[in-house]
């Protein structure tokens, strides 16, 4: 009798849109998966042998809340111009709405939750940051209705809790610790795990991190990059080709969209920041709680919440930063002094020379001393973490998603770190959008008395290639 584990993270589940000419590529039909995914669910369900005990682990951005852009058109709310353009506000209404709509775009994975969970296996689901929605109770109601409806006429019941939540991690004591890695991830990661929203006119409200707003504010309105890559983070010679080559002569805008979204992201951001500040009246209620649901001791819970990087709305320059507005604000300034020196009774060459040399020089510097981290330091420091955690939770496998690069990596004598990759479509470079191969990945972990067998896969061919994901994504 063993137990096993099928894991998979970073599914992205979202609305479909097909369009043409290439506008939101990633939202495409032909990169729905469905069908895919629940074969190799229904391989590992029919590899389970008298007496095991089966679990589908789903480790977090299972659904995508940030990509649905869609509103109804009567709704019983009210609903701002903003929200009709870059997608409905995370309160516990309006992403009902929004989870409803992503499952009338994929029955079939429905259909395979249902399969799984009627045979009698466990599935659980860790929450992420890209569905940290399902925090709220009403959408988590609309995904049991919706197994519920699906259940076949005269076939076997569901369970009564068909799906395990978690709001933070998953853990088997000595064997298996699961989180999705979000708290590791300054751009990502909730300042109070468990308590992840603030009020806000019209109900509680959820504190959306800055990768996330990313994602509402500037993805959905640059619909030629990728979320789900980092193909996205380019230098200014390389944004001027991508318009050049996408934007010009297309009747979308990369400027006004990048200007409005970076703007909208970054007052949504310092909201959150002063809204969320204070620890929770009932926070010590939540980890005695979430201590008893998990069988975890409460200090452990403490230390293991100290190890969640602090989210990036503590440090104001890092979001105009990443924002490009503080390069924005000193390009200004440059072109103002270009002005004024023009106006200014001083020698022709000092006019000249502090344009053409001393300002490229201030830039340089600036972006030197400035740089600071990027989204590509935080795949290379998540091991540590989990080396951390299991010093605290003893476990032989720890689980991250998150960062969209499968690998296993050893942590000590017998402790594994893995990564569970992504479904989300990565495609190599271009117009054929051909999917990059190593993706669509799972983990199996299998324990049978004291041997435990880990499994890292892909449903494409080749192993994952070296260009980088997208952990913000």
């Amino acid at each position: 009798m063993a137990d096993r584990y099928l894991i998979v993270s970073d599914l992205h589940l979202c609305d479909v849109e097909d369009h043409a000419d290439g506008w939101k590529a990633y939202k495409s039909s032909r990169f729905v998966f469905d069908e895919e995914l629940a074969e190799r669910v229904a391989r590992f369900a029919e590899r389970a042998g008298p007496g095991d005990r089966s679990t589908l682990l789903l480790n977090g951005d299972v659904f995508d809340f940030d990509l649905v852009t869609a509103a109804p058109k009567e709704a019983p709310w009210p609903v701002s111009r903003n929200e009709r353009k870059r997608g409905l506000a995370p309160n516990e209404h309006k992403s009902a709405w929004k989870l409803g709509r992503i499952l009338e775009h994929h029955p079939g994975f429905v259909r395979m939750l249902v399969r799984f969970a009627a045979a009698g296996h466990r599935i659980v689901y860790v929450l992420g940051n890209h569905d940290r929605e399902l925090h709220f109770p009403a959408v988590r109601t609309v995904l049991l209705d919706a197994l519920r409806a699906a259940v076949d006429a005269g076939g076997p019941a569901l369970p009564a809790e068909p799906i395990r939540f978690e709001d933070w991690f998953f853990y088997e004591p000595g064997r298996l610790y699961a989180e999705h890695g979000q708290q590791y991830d300054l751009y990502t990661s909730y300042r109070w795990i468990l308590a992840p929203t603030y009020p806000r006119r019209g109900g509680a409200q959820l504190t959306i991190p800055m990768g996330n707003l990313s994602n509402r504010y500037l993805m959905s309105g640059m619909g030629f990059f990728n979320p789900h890559a980092t193909d996205y983070i380019l230098n200014l010679y390389r944004y001027l080709a991508h318009w050049f080559r996408h934007y010009a002569f297309s009747k979308h805008s990369l400027a006004w969209n990048w200007l409005r979204g970076s703007v909208t992201a970054v007052r949504a951001l310092l909201r959150i920041k002063r809204k969320n500040l204070r620890r929770p009246a009932d926070y010590d209620e939540r980890l005695r709680a979430q201590a008893e649901r998990s069988g975890v001791a409460p200090e452990c819970l403490v230390a293991l919440e100290r190890l969640a990087r602090p989210p990036i709305t503590t440090r104001v320059f890092r979001i105009f930063r990443e924002f490009w507005l503080d390069r924005v604000l000193l390009s200004g300034a440059m072109v103002l002094g270009t002005v004024v020196l023009a106006l200014v009774p001083i020698p022709l060459w000092v006019k000249l020379m502090v344009p053409l040399t001393g300002f490229p020089l201030i830039f340089f510097v600036y972006e030197l001393l400035a740089h600071g981290e990027t989204v590509h330091g935080v795949e290379s420091r998540l091991p540590s973490f989990a080396r951390s955690i299991v010093e605290l939770l003893p476990a032989r496998v720890v689980v991250f998603g998150h960062t969209h690069r499968p690998r296993i990596l050893p942590l000590g004598r017998g402790v594994q770190f893995v990564d569970s990759g992504t479904w989300a479509p990565i495609w190599d470079r271009g117009p054929e959008r051909r999917l990059t191969a190593g993706y669509r990945n799972w983990v199996e972990v299998r324990y049978d008395g004291d041997d435990c067998d880990v499994a890292l896969g892909a449903e494409t061919d080749l192993p994952p290639p070296a260009c980088r994901p997208s952990g913000a994504a």
